[in-house]
């Protein structure tokens, strides 16, 4: 009798063990949420496509320079007796530089205070501009000694102002006299000018012709280095999207946009890329108009058919 309940005892312990680690199994099981891939979804900002008119730019780098720098020259031997400016001035042509005592002079000096026929050749020598400029540089002190000829001043003429600008000679059938470009200066100041001259001569090592920009209505350093922009490239009423709602692969061989489709979905559209400016690039494609939305911020890496979510910029 006793040998039977305590099999019964047992059955019914092993039954109650199944049981308790089956609930325990299913609490578990219900415990971990398994989310369908299909729900994830990408935060997005959106755009739309513009009709624009869009600008393709060369860009060279550029160095200020004066053409005409006319050398103000001794016109004796002798020794520099006043100098009347500095470095930095402007002079008129045929004002007086400086004056020069010559040797003779020099040699008759004691006489003259004896002899007063003599006095009359003791007046220095003028020695005048022979432009009208800026003086950049002086080379003499008063006292030093110059033959005749020396140069002793340098003027530049502020109207001869210009930009030497290199450009690959590949490109010389886009850049032509005439043409228009944009100068940007280091301050932020952009100045608007054309080409001037071209020089008939190429560079050897880098195969780039110099062109000039004529400066002459501004002021501005020499040797000041700038950027110049030229449109080679001008389409107006072009359907176009902020560049970065542009994707392409690593080689830039594919291109392609993500269409908003069904308000939730992101799909991609292969399309060509056309005129490009800083911020646009014009979009060619028979599936994009100016009516679509465009993911703008997200696009990156989204695959096809991405749930995603709009949310404004």
């Amino acid at each position: 009798m006793k040998s039977e309940l305590y099999r019964k005892y047992k059955l019914l312990l092993i039954v109650f063990i199944l049981i308790s680690f089956g609930l325990i199994c299913s609490c578990k099981d219900s415990g971990t949420i398994k989310e369908d891939p299909a729900t994830v979804k990408t935060l997005v900002t959106l755009t739309s496509p513009e009709y624009s008119s869009l600008s393709e730019y060369l860009q060279f780098n550029a160095v200020t320079q004066f053409q005409r720098k006319d050398n103000i020259r001794a016109t004796a031997t002798g020794y520099i007796t006043n100098v009347y400016f500095n470095p930095g001035n402007s002079i008129q042509k045929g004002s007086v530089f400086c004056t020069i005592a010559t040797k003779e002079q020099r040699a008759l000096e004691k006489l003259s205070a004896t002899d007063s026929s003599l006095q009359r050749f003791q007046k220095p020598l003028q020695v005048e501009s022979n432009a009208s400029g800026i003086i950049s540089a002086i080379n003499i002190l008063s006292g030093d000694y110059v033959n005749e000829g020396d140069a002793i001043a340098t003027v530049l003429e502020p109207g001869s102002l210009v930009l030497n600008l290199n450009v690959p000679y590949e490109s010389h059938n886009l850049v032509y006299v005439g043409k228009s470009c944009e100068i940007y200066l280091p301050d932020g100041r952009i100045l608007n000018s054309q080409i001037s001259k071209i020089l008939p001569t190429v560079d050897p090592k880098t195969l780039s012709q110099i062109y000039l920009i004529n400066l002459g209505n501004f002021s501005l350093p020499e040797n000041l280095n700038v950027t110049v922009r030229i449109a080679v490239n001008q389409k107006t009423n072009a359907l176009s999207l902020p560049t970065q709602a542009v994707q392409t692969d690593e080689e830039q061989k594919e291109f392609w946009v993500m269409k908003l489709m069904n308000d939730s979905i992101a799909v991609r559209v292969d399309v060509m890329t056309g005129t490009q400016n800083d911020s646009l690039t014009e979009i060619i494609s028979d599936e994009i108009s100016a009516d679509d939305k465009i993911v703008l911020q997200g696009a990156y890496g989204l695959p096809d058919s991405s749930i995603v979510i709009t949310t404004k910029e």
